[in-house]
């Protein structure tokens, strides 16, 4: 090369063997990173996957016998406040024995007597707030 001195020339290989000694040891401690993190999944993946499945869910109200189960479709809920206004009026009408009110999803989820009608969950939930709706959801 013309016009570059050896000591230049030297001082740029030194440069870019040093680059690459950093590449491999970011590689080596990359993979050593993995290789924990399989080890660590490999031990404690079987406790984490049992704590994990002993969390409790949230299941709608089962209706016992003389019970049955509904599902109503609310709209105008945009709250916890809501829910919990939707909520106590249903839990208020006479033979209603549990209510979930589920504001992501937008329903309520009802269990009462047989004699509890359509009409009287409906009407309890439009009780709760001019702006809310309520339709039965069928199966």
């Amino acid at each position: 090369m013309e016009g570059v001195r050896p000591a230049q020339t030297s001082a740029a290989w030194d440069k870019i063997s040093a680059g690459g000694k950093a590449i491999m040891r970011s590689t080596f401690l990359g993979g050593a990173a993995l290789a924990a993190l399989i080890l660590l999944l490999a031990t404690f993946g079987p406790w984490l996957a049992r704590e994990i499945s002993s969390l409790p869910r949230l299941k709608a109200p089962v209706a016992g016998s003389g019970e049955r189960a509904v599902a109503l479709e609310i709209g105008g809920m945009t709250c916890g406040g809501c829910a919990r206004a939707v909520r106590s009026q249903i839990a208020a009408v006479r033979g209603v024995a549990a209510v979930d009110v589920r504001l992501d999803r937008r329903r309520a989820y009802v269990v009462c007597d047989r004699e509890v009608t359509d009409a009287a969950l409906v009407a309890a939930v439009e009780r709760a707030g001019r702006t809310f709706r309520a339709s039965v959801v069928t199966h």
